[in-house]
């Protein structure tokens, strides 16, 4: 067995590793190395901010995870595409940026995540954020990440919804990043000169010549590697040869809310009873690895256009071919961005701190019936981003190429089968108001037929769908809480050598689209080592 050594072994080459390895390796006298199971690679279709649905449907790029039936939701088994690139999915996602609402840090630190309220966050994020509008008090300027506002112009039809959002009570905000997230919104976007700006641009790239980093695509991480009570580095398999990794200082796993806790019961860290089905030797008893999973269901509405007036000709030739020799030439036009321009945070009962429903437009329909391309019309999506159940990742078997079993259990706890049917009324009740009356057609998808609670608590149930916003399966917490699998600084509970940066330690998700968290979760684990803590 070959053996390597470095001071920082990261697994992970994904949103929080790639931030982890640019970060560490300012210091010259560290010997980084970044491990990813996906390829370098960094074609158009990954700079093109409109191909994002491209990517999305090729999976070229993703790990190929399905849920287990989802019991509560019609045994439905749901597609999940993470990155699988270096990069991750901040290569491939759909650019929006979302910090999350004050007061979700706040209740991590509530709940004994001390360090992590918005107070202690908030100058990472301007950190991070290289805003396009210098002027706004509430975002940073000089950060690596490039985020613009976008541009309701691109449709008429985003200029109805926002309107129409009004006239039902959602007023516009100036910036949902900013105190006061509530309300109707222009989303911000992570895109530069018409180019996705992600990790793998604006932080590896700026790294990956120093001499202290070293990148290695296409190992698998296959078990950690532990002596005593310290995880002291990793076992890989390079082909048909396995090389054990050593790191002097830390391992530091940032390999998702799926992969993250699948290692670590590969490893023999966890709950026994779930690994010893599989011959594995419990090292380490950590119940709470694999559990509290979750993620931000989804359900959407269809309509359809009075006017031709929606994206659709725009993905059909000839105009899709030239848009994309626009984009080619100058950068510019409508593959240069994402189409999400226009969406809306809104809270479905008002007694709660923070919004709990986030509502995206799309100023075409993207649902697979209508993938023929022939109907004229828009699409109102809304995330459940203040979901309660959860669910839990399991191994499938011994194997570190089986894809562990997991589901989430949406909608077993019913308080989300009513949030998200307030929700489907808050929809209905937007795209109702005269601003829409001119464009407004029909209602394809629930249909106007599906009205009463019953049958719409039916639909929900035969059509929630995903985000791909995982989170929660490593989770932060205080030394009391029996499900902490890391401490606030990190660090796996009563092992040494080991922290876990990635959004499987956030102790609830936050509300909102969870790029830009994972991005600050990479540089909040920097600080923490770069303390000492």
């Amino acid at each position: 067995m070959a053996d390597t050594n470095y001071d920082y072994v990261i697994i992970g080459g994904g949103t929080a590793g790639c931030v982890l390895a640019s970060r560490l390796t300012q210091d010259p006298a560290l010997q980084v190395l970044l491990l990813e199971a996906g390829p370098d690679y960094r074609g158009i279709m990954t700079r093109v901010p409109a191909g994002v649905v491209g990517l999305y449907q090729a999976g070229k790029y993703h790990w190929g995870y399905r849920s287990e039936p989802e019991e509560y939701a019609a045994d439905q088994t749901l597609p999940y595409k993470m990155g699988k690139i270096l990069g991750g999915s901040s290569s491939i996602n759909a650019m929006v940026w979302v910090r999350g609402a004050p007061a979700v840090y706040d209740g991590w630190a509530d709940a004994g995540c001390n360090g992590w309220a918005y107070r202690d966050i908030e100058p990472i994020y301007r950190r991070i954020e290289r805003f396009s509008d210098p002027g706004d008090p509430y975002m940073g300027i000089d950060g690596p990440i490039s985020i613009s506002k976008g541009n309701p112009d691109t449709s008429p039809l985003n200029l109805a919804f926002l309107q129409s959002a009004a006239e039902a009570g959602y007023a516009l905000t100036d910036n949902y990043n900013g105190p006061d997230q509530e309300g109707s919104c222009v989303l911000h976007r992570n895109i530069a000169g018409g180019e996705r700006s992600d990790v793998y641009r604006e932080y590896l790239g700026r790294a990956r010549e120093r001499m202290n980093l070293t990148i290695r695509c296409g190992v698998l991480a296959e078990r950690l590697v532990i002596e005593g009570d310290r995880v002291c580095g990793v076992e890989c398999r390079v082909g048909d040869r396995l090389e054990r990794i050593t790191a002097k200082c830390e391992v530091l796993l940032s390999a998702g809310a799926l992969a993250s806790p699948q290692l670590l019961m590969l490893s023999g860290i966890g709950d026994p009873d779930l690994m010893a089905p599989y011959g594995i030797t419990s090292r380490h008893v950590l119940p709470g690895v694999g559990r509290n999973l979750h993620t931000h269901p989804t359900i959407r509405i269809s309509y359809s256009c009075r006017e031709p007036v929606s994206l659709l000709p725009w993905t059909k030739a000839p105009k899709k071919w030239l848009a994309g020799i626009e984009w080619l030439l100058k950068r510019t036009g409508m593959a240069a961005t994402n189409h999400l321009d226009v969406g809306c945070f809104v809270k479905t009962h008002a007694d709660l701190d923070y919004a709990d429903a986030e509502i995206t437009f799309t100023p075409l329909i993207l649902g697979p019936e209508y993938a023929d391309g022939n109907v004229e019309g828009f699409d109102i999506y809304l995330e459940l981003v203040g979901v309660k159940s959860r669910g839990q990742v399991m191994l499938r078997s011994d194997n570190p190429t089986d894809p562990p079993e997991f589901r989430f259990n949406f909608l077993q706890d019913r308080r989300d089968l009513e949030t998200l049917r307030a929700g489907a009324g808050i929809m209905r009740k937007i795209v109702a108001q005269p601003a829409f009356d001119d464009l407004r057609g029909v209602e394809l998808d629930p249909g106007p037929g599906i009205s009463r609670d019953r049958d719409l608590d039916r639909w929900i149930r035969n059509t929630v769908n995903i985000s791909h916003h995982l989170a929660g399966s490593c989770r932060m917490g205080a030394t009391d809480n029996p499900d902490a699998v890391v401490g606030p600084d990190l660090k796996l509970r009563g092992l040494d050598g080991l922290r876990i940066a990635d959004n499987s330690i956030m102790p609830f998700v936050s509300n909102g689209n969870t790029h830009a968290p994972a991005v600050m979760i990479g540089e909040k684990a920097f600080d923490i080592i770069r303390d000492g803590l």
